[in-house]
């Protein structure tokens, strides 16, 4: 008995693939939606409703992360400090006077109070029904390629977090890269749920800290520049690999993490690439000529 009371520590580092020093982490800093409806999109900037892609926006999937309540009350309120300074200085103005004047319709569904009241500055109205209409802290497009056809394009990678601020905790050592990073994995997901292609089936354009992101998740740099301006292009092989990688690596990063990493593994189990396609059509083709050199009769014509 004694003996197996020694063995419990270990076998339950061995069961989480933890050291006795790691922490496991029981909940998200953030959480997803997807689809995202343009009125969400429009909380964190009304701009990309108008200058926002390239794609067909009818077929078009917007993702959008928020703050999850498991955040400290002192996040919420630096975030909402700084939701404040952003609208101060993005909100429009209706021309008559640059420095005084502001459009209200603007502001609409923007600002909200402590007690989850969000206030209509339009129609002087307040929406009373204590639901904190929490604003994105980041969110990313998914649209039909314009240049490739079959091909989607992830784009409008935008974060309102400082990308400066490092925490080891954070998947990707950051909190900004963390939500970027749960904006890519979601829009795989909807991509695979979809049932399209992955292998060469994403494009994407990538900044300096989303390069480093999709790196992680297999994603190939594009051999020359295209029209579309993408950095980056799915592989299969190499996107299983990482994100079997990734199922390890996310357990003391959060269950949402791993949880995105373990579907979008059994998505891409189930998918060919590009190369086993082709392979697949050779055959048939090939098939189909072997059956045309055969002459169904042949077994007759030796008794006539």
């Amino acid at each position: 008995f004694i003996n197996a009371c020694a063995l419990l520590p270990f076998l339950s580092n061995v069961a989480f693939g933890l050291s006795s020093n790691a922490a496991f982490g029981f909940s998200d800093r953030f959480k997803a939606v997807c689809p995202a409806d343009s009125s969400t999109i429009a909380q964190f900037s009304p701009s990309l409703l108008i200058n926002g892609g390239t794609g067909d926006d009818e077929k078009s999937t917007w993702v959008a992360v928020f703050r999850s309540s498991n955040n400290l009350p002192s996040v919420i309120v630096k975030d909402s400090f700084m939701n404040a300074m952003r609208i101060a200085t993005e909100v429009q103005t209706d021309g008559a006077s640059q420095s005084t004047a502001i459009d209200n319709s603007s502001l609409k569904g923007q600002i909200q109070t402590s007690a989850g009241i969000t206030k209509d500055k339009t129609i002087g109205s307040e929406d009373t029904t204590g639901i904190n209409a929490n604003i994105p802290v980041a969110l990313a497009r998914l649209s039909p390629s314009l240049h490739f056809d079959g091909q989607w394009l992830i784009e409008s990678m935008r974060c309102s977090l400082k990308k400066e601020d490092t925490n080891e905790d954070c998947d990707g050592n950051s909190e900004h890269a963390e939500a970027i990073s749960v904006c890519i994995d979601e829009l795989i997901l909807h991509h695979l749920r979809e049932g399209r292609d992955f292998d060469g089936g994403i494009r994407t354009k990538a900044t300096l800290v989303s390069s480093k992101l999709l790196d992680e998740r297999g994603f190939a740099e594009v051999t020359h520049l295209c029209s579309d301006m993408a950095t980056h292009t799915s592989n299969l092989d190499s996107s299983m690999i990482k994100y079997a990688e990734r199922v390890v690596a996310t357990v003391s990063k959060g269950p949402g993490a791993r949880d995105r990493a373990l579907q979008i593994l059994n998505y891409l189990g189930k998918q060919e690439t590009n190369t086993d396609k082709d392979i697949d059509k050779q055959d048939e083709s090939s098939a189909d000529g072997d059956n045309d050199d055969i002459d169904p009769w042949a077994t007759i014509k030796q008794f006539i």
